[in-house]
């Protein structure tokens, strides 16, 4: 709260406090308020605000003009309850005389021209909702300016509109827009940060699009104070369904957005809390206030309706604020992708795993870092002015942590992976580089990785490129290196759009010919896996088919349709991990028999995703592998006297010249035997189907059958 309590000084050292003070009734109390104008700027703060910074402040921010014509200046409003309780009197002139708005006007204005914002964790936290994306920008250059002082980390856009996004990430500043959270803990974290009070004791879940959301769980305490605490009962009661001065319906009738209202029962379809229990809750109330029933009675009555909002929720996990599908809905709901996201369940791809990190903003190509930044990212960003041409200016960049599965008890910042996508004035189209921390901190750890990459390269391996980071040491902490690599075009299998496998005209029937053309490319993955010994030792798998395969499409012209183009891997991690280096047939039986298998369930796991059968994407797997093992041979056979011959010169410790003869070694059997490799894997294939029938249980990964014979 540092920042706002300093604004809330600053305004009022340096402004001129108006002479009188306006009084208020909203939500059945009086209130307060003090308004101060620095220069044309007029600042109106509700009595006693400072000691409710923790509560969620409602802030409104308007421009003068919008309120009063060619009237400079902006008006901003700090309050408590939520954002009517400022707007109403700001709205019909009871405010100083601030706004000349004719009353039927006066609902598009608080729309379309005045940003409603609240205070989260210390921020000022903006809600665009239907406000033009321009006049976000001028009321944040307003707020970031010295006339009022905020830093660039003290205000957070909390919509995430397209156009938005886009103008912040063209300044470099795209962590400023509230990220969207992946894992249950984030989204647990995030749904704490957004309760908020209106007048009474009960909390509600406050959205990003200004409705307060009433889950079943705090209904049930609402409705348990009629036996204990009548008079707090009644003001809640009243809270939801009595009609306040300035308001046209009650808070559980005002319409807010897209048939939510200003308070919403959360976990029941549209319209069924309107039909089902806000009758029977206004009935209550009016039976109260007329004093015609008993407090037994109310306890009877309220019990009732408790029992019928359960029975009516559209699951039962819906009343349990720990399961899973509470959690996320609520989360889609106070964040607002429920309107975005209409009809589709939360997914852990949220935002793709990407969070913004604080970077730096470019002038003339030169870099202003951004409070907040730290040492890893300034390394990064200068790295990458390193990588671009003479009279080539970087126009903006943004920094983003990739998080993994691993990620999810660390705080934004720590986790192992980042990218930085940037923009050049010389090109049109952004750039993408994937930094990460080297698994390994021995000496030349990084160039026993570079040498494998330029190796497997050689052999006509698709990877990217890749380069390690020149970094600042600091005295005392243990060295750690990081390196670069360009982001590979396309996609991994998980994330390929479901419309490139539908036919053009009618997206309900597949297009097999792409269904069995992207098993070709499976194929042609699954053979440089191998040529790469990749193996994970912790995992005993060869870290195939777990999102490492990078597949690429492109448009045929003569398909007229998207069609599967090419395959690369995006990660080096486990290459040359096989375990035993002697070159017998007793080891590569035990080798072949190990991949094989592993590539048979991966492709069992893609054939049942599509229409196809296992003996037609099979054929075209081995069509694939057995055609980037050619090509990988006859690299090998072209180049064979340079590649025998690499020495570059890395610590026994890494086994490098060893592991790189292994892998030549195998690379000229797995070609010369290709035909026994097809016959042993489609029988691999037969045993994944009947494994999948229930009519074997052994691990066909490890059954190992002999495959050569010298």
């Amino acid at each position: 709260m540092k920042a706002i309590r300093a604004f809330l000084g600053r305004v009022k050292k340096r402004g001129r406090r108006r002479g009188e003070v306006v009084k208020t009734v909203a939500m059945g109390r009086e209130r307060e308020f003090s308004a101060w104008d620095v220069g044309d700027d007029t600042y109106i703060f509700e009595k006693g605000i400072s000691s409710h910074l923790a509560e969620h402040p409602s802030i409104l921010i308007a421009e003068k003009a919008s309120l009063r014509r060619k009237t400079p200046g902006y008006v901003f409003t700090m309050t408590t309850g939520n954002h009517s309780v400022a707007a109403f009197p700001l709205l019909d002139g009871r405010f100083w005389r601030l706004s000349r708005i004719p009353k039927l006007k006066q609902g598009d204005v608080l729309v379309k021209e005045i940003l409603c914002s609240n205070i989260v964790n210390g921020k000022v936290e903006i809600s665009q909702r239907d406000v033009p994306s321009k006049r976000l920008y001028r009321a944040d250059e307003w707020l970031l300016s010295d006339a009022v002082g905020f830093g660039l980390g003290d205000i957070v856009m909390g919509d995430r509109n397209d156009i938005t996004l886009d103008h912040y990430r063209q300044l470099g500043q795209e962590w400023r827009i509230k990220p969207l959270a992946w894992t249950q803990a984030e989204m647990k974290v995030e749904l704490a940060a957004s309760r908020k009070r209106i007048s009474t004791k009960t909390r509600y879940y406050h959205s990003m699009k200004g409705v307060h959301f009433m889950t079943f769980p705090v209904f049930r305490q609402f409705a348990a104070l009629a036996a204990t605490d009548m008079d707090a009962f009644v003001k809640e009661l009243r809270e939801l369904v009595s009609i306040f001065e300035g308001n046209q319906y009650s808070f559980t009738r005002q319409p807010k957005l897209r048939g939510h209202h200003e308070i919403e029962l959360f976990g029941l379809r549209r319209g069924v809390a309107l039909e089902k229990i806000i009758p029977g809750l206004e009935r209550l109330m009016e039976a109260i206030a007329l004093g015609r029933i008993e407090q037994d009675a109310v306890v009877r009555r309220i019990g009732e309706i408790s029992a019928l909002y359960e029975s009516l929720l559209s699951s039962p996990e819906m009343a349990d604020e720990n399961s899973r599908a509470f959690i996320e809905q609520l989360y889609m709901c106070v964040t607002g992708e429920i309107y975005s996201r209409s009809g589709e369940g939360s997914t852990p791809a949220f935002d793709d795993r990407r969070t913004a990190l604080p970077g730096a903003s470019y002038v003339d190509g030169r870099p202003i870092m951004h409070p907040g930044a730290d040492d890893r990212s300034e390394v990064l960003l200068s790295n990458i002015r390193s990588l671009v041409s003479k009279d080539e200016l970087i126009e903006y960049a943004n920094v983003y942590e990739l998080r993994s599965d691993g990620d999810e008890n660390l705080p934004p910042g720590a986790g192992r992976t980042r990218e930085i996508v940037y923009k050049t004035n010389r090109g049109p189209l952004e750039h993408s580089m994937v930094e990460k921390r080297l698994s390994k901190s021995q000496k030349d750890y990084s160039s026993y990785m570079l040498a494998r990459i330029e190796c497997l390269k050689a052999l006509g391996i698709n990877l990217s490129e890749y380069r390690v980071l020149r970094r600042r040491r600091t005295a005392g902490k243990r060295p750690v290196d990081y390196y670069i690599r360009r982001r590979l075009d396309g996609e991994p299998m998980d994330a390929i759009p479901a419309s490139y496998f539908c036919n053009v005209d009618d997206s309900s029937i597949e297009e097999k010919e792409v269904v069995l053309a992207l098993a070709t490319l499976m194929g042609d993955a699954a053979a440089q896996n191998m040529a790469m010994k990749k193996f994970d030792p912790a995992t005993e798998s060869p870290l195939y088919g777990i999102g490492k395969e990078i597949y690429e499409f492109e448009y045929d012209i003569i398909a007229e349709r998207v069609v599967p183009k090419t395959v690369a891997t995006c990660s080096v991690r486990g290459s040359f991990g096989w375990p035993d280096l002697s070159m017998t047939d007793e080891n590569l039986n035990a080798m072949m028999n190990f991949y094989l298998g592993y590539y048979a369930h991966a492709l069992k796991e893609y054939q049942k995703r599509h229409n196809v059968s296992m003996a037609e994407v099979a054929e075209r797997f081995m069509g694939g592998f057995e055609f980037r093992t050619h090509a990988m041979e006859w690299q090998l056979s072209v180049m064979r006297d340079r590649l025998e011959s690499f020495r570059p010169g890395l610590p026994p410790s890494y086994r490098f010249e060893r592991k790189w003869r292994f892998a030549l070694w195998t690379l000229e059997r797995q070609e010369r035997r290709l035909p026994v490799l097809r016959r042993f894997f489609m029988k691999k294939v037969e045993q994944v189907e009947q494994k999948e029938k229930g009519d074997i249980h052994e691990d066909i990964r490890n059954n190992s059958e002999p495959l050569f014979l010298d």
